[in-house]
């Protein structure tokens, strides 16, 4: 996997005020591409999102489902609480804004933190780096790269089909990151976030040199841990069990060997991974905790 352009981290913003002046400009090119824009609301712990629907299919397949979380009305009503929305098919419409995450949700695992990307996308190492951290990155583009959209768009220059998918993912990018990796992994324990972080940042430190990132490390964030977290909330009545359910020996055993998997894989070596970079998620088996008598 190839880096990407310079990405760096953004102040982390003060405020309900500070994080919307933060997002306005993303907002205004937002709009400028697609004519509608997500909108900001505040409540006692900040500021929420709410994006707009598309019918774009690439739109669909990165926006996650409340589904996915199973049923439950604990579960769902929990979620409100926290400021997540979801339209009639269940697709995840709205989520509380990043710095607000801590205020509504004290026992967060990942924490949030914005990045400005020169380019579509967020520069890989820098991405898997963070999550490495047990932060979740969140990539907004450069003034720089919203006025270069700006002026492409009133030249009329033709846009590829492949640069027109990097440059929409760029905008659907925040509503991805909310609703499938903050969703689902938000409850993970902090401790185990950076037990995992610490033991995989071996891996990347044999390929931190160089224009490589390891496929196999960047999979583990992008569909390994994801993977676990949905197994757990699919069939979770109470969101107060997603921590000790994620603790239980018989699963943590499951998660970590994905961790020696994905090492191995790495370990490997590019000649194999950068050539046969394959989308593959292991299966979790869940076992719930003992009910108390």
């Amino acid at each position: 996997m190839l880096l990407d352009v310079a990405t760096a981290p953004l102040p982390e913003p003060a405020g309900p005020d500070a994080e919307a002046a933060l997002l306005r400009p993303f907002l205004a090119a937002y709009r400028r591409r697609f004519g509608v824009a997500p909108t900001l609301a505040c409540d006692d712990h900040g500021l929420l999102l709410r994006f707009p629907g598309h019918d774009a299919p690439a739109h669909a397949a990165v926006v996650g489902r409340v589904d996915v979380l199973g049923g439950h009305a604990a579960v769902r009503a929990y979620l409100r609480r926290l400021g997540f929305t979801w339209d009639a098919r269940g697709v995840v419409d709205g989520a509380p804004a990043p710095a607000s995450l801590i205020a509504r949700a004290p026992a967060l695992g990942p924490r949030p933190r914005y990045y400005q990307a020169a380019s579509s996308a967020m520069n890989k190492r820098t991405w898997l780096e963070g999550n490495l951290r047990g932060e979740l990155p969140l990539a907004l583009g450069t003034g720089a790269y919203y006025a270069a959209l700006a002026a492409a768009s009133r030249l009329r220059l033709p846009e590829p089909r492949r640069v027109r998918a990097g440059r929409d993912y760029h905008f659907f990018g925040v509503q991805h990151d909310l609703s499938k990796h903050l969703l689902l992994t938000h409850l993970v324990p902090r401790p185990l976030l950076l037990d995992l972080g610490r033991a995989l940042a071996g891996g990347l430190r044999r390929w931190h040199h160089g224009p490589l990132v390891s496929a196999p490390l960047v999979r583990f964030y992008e569909n390994d841990l994801l993977a676990y977290c949905q197994q757990i909330w699919r069939d979770l009545a109470d969101p107060a069990q997603f921590a000790p359910t994620c603790l239980l020996p018989a699963n943590l055993e499951q998660l970590w060997r994905a961790v020696d998997d994905r090492l191995r894989e790495s370990a490997a070596g590019p000649h194999t991974w950068l050539w046969n970079d394959a989308d593959t998620c292991p299966s979790f088996r869940i076992t719930r905790p003992a009910r108390a008598s």
